[in-house]
């Protein structure tokens, strides 16, 4: 059994967040993580942006909360935070983690898309 793409990203996001020694720094730009790097402080930002109360987990009132300071004024932005809140909370147990945050960017920006065309065009 393969690891799936969305989980490769997760454990990349991961070895990145861990990096802190000079060893795993060089190995990190020898790999051509350097690259990654912009796109895994966004997401650890965002993260951290919807997390308001600190606890590592996103709860329907945190993701209203920041979804409204992003969109002021703008009347459809409850629905779309209730939308991205129940995509992201995989388990349905009404809080989001970081991995099932990651699970939904995957999902949201394409990649599950392009996984499974490559898989048809392998079969």
């Amino acid at each position: 059994m393969g690891m799936k793409f969305n989980e490769f990203i997760v454990l990349l996001c991961l070895v990145y967040l861990l990096k802190e020694d000079s060893t795993a720094l060089h190995v990190k730009s020898r790999m051509g993580m350097s690259h990654l790097e912009a796109t895994f402080e966004t997401l650890v930002d965002t993260f951290v942006f919807l997390d308001k109360n600190k606890d590592g987990y996103v709860s329907k009132s945190e993701m209203i909360q920041a979804i409204n300071e992003h969109f002021k004024g703008k009347q459809s932005s409850s629905r779309i935070a209730m939308k991205s809140f129940e995509e992201m909370d995989w388990d349905k147990n009404g809080m989001v983690n970081f991995k099932e945050f990651l699970f939904a960017f995957t999902r949201w920006v394409g990649i599950n898309d392009m996984e499974d065309e490559e898989g048809e065009e392998n079969a």
